[in-house]
């Protein structure tokens, strides 16, 4: 998934505070139509990246309530999940993100920020929106990512479907009256999709929401490759990076993803893999 502009840096100004209380359980099971993840039976509870990794805890509802992310030298980050009547309250870092739901679609996510660390930073009140077309598929995601003199600077990604299969993203933003800058490319497999996709690169929200049908209809298969392009640099390239491929393989036992091989492949010849290992409950 795209790193989110860090011109933005997000900090907590009001913290809506939501008692630890008997109540929890009541707003866990208080929207089933928020519903359960897309995988049933066996859950996925740990992902394993190098030295780091994720797990993820569930409500009784069948819901992610909890996700944990450990670093290799032992601190952990928590970010936690309730659910409510049309809305679903993300806290992570002590922000608070609400996110509104219709038709059982997330719409509109909102939270507050500073827009730098300097002294003089400003306060805004940031919004997420989310289109769908007729058939439940997310096809448009807008946020203000920067904030000038002028006003806010929206970003816009543009999600285009296939056979079920989102193939196409193209972002772009109103300082540059929308012409797209980046391209992201996606190929797939024939595999089923019953994972989050926190792996490939394209996703501009949460992928913990998406693997729970949050964002309408998930992709049917897992993808085979991503290739991202940028889209404002012109050759000769002498500096960044023009492109990038990311190629995955897969390894599963019982119908499950049990890991992902990613290498990454630049248009400079560089190349990694990331390897990721998945256990399930």
């Amino acid at each position: 998934m795209k790193t989110i502009r860090n011109i933005l840096i997000i900090l907590m100004v009001g913290i809506c505070l939501i008692a630890c209380s008997s109540d929890d359980t009541e707003r866990e099971l208080a929207n089933s139509e928020i519903a359960a993840p897309t995988v049933q039976g066996k859950r996925l509870v740990k992902v394993k990246h190098g030295e780091t990794f994720t797990s993820l805890e569930y409500n009784s509802a069948g819901q992610i309530s909890k996700v944990k992310y450990h670093s290799k030298d032992g601190t952990t980050r928590e970010d936690s999940y309730w659910y409510e009547d049309n809305r679903i309250v993300w806290n992570w870092n002590e922000i608070d993100a609400e996110y509104r739901m219709k038709e059982g679609h997330v719409v509109e996510c909102n939270y507050t920020a500073l827009t730098s660390m300097d002294e003089d930073a400003m306060s805004v009140d940031v919004e997420h929106l989310y289109i769908y077309d007729d058939g439940g598929h997310l096809i448009k995601h807008t946020w203000p990512y920067d904030f000038t003199e002028e006003g806010p600077i929206e970003e816009i990604y543009t999600y285009t479907w296939k056979d079920g299969n989102i193939i196409s993203v193209l972002v772009s933003d109103t300082s540059e009256d929308t012409i797209p800058r980046e391209e992201y490319d996606i190929k797939y497999t024939s595999i089923e999709n019953n994972i989050p996709f926190f792996f490939t690169y394209f996703y501009s929200y949460d992928v913990y929401l998406e693997w729970q049908s949050c964002f309408g209809k998930r992709c049917k298969k897992l993808p085979q490759s991503v290739t991202y392009m940028n889209l404002t640099m012109e050759p000769p390239w002498e500096w960044g990076v023009h492109s990038i491929t990311h190629i995955f393989n897969y390894i599963l036992e019982d119908g499950l993803v049990t890991k992902i091989a990613v290498e990454s492949i630049d248009d400079k010849g560089n190349s990694s893999l990331d390897v990721y290992e998945l256990e399930w409950w």
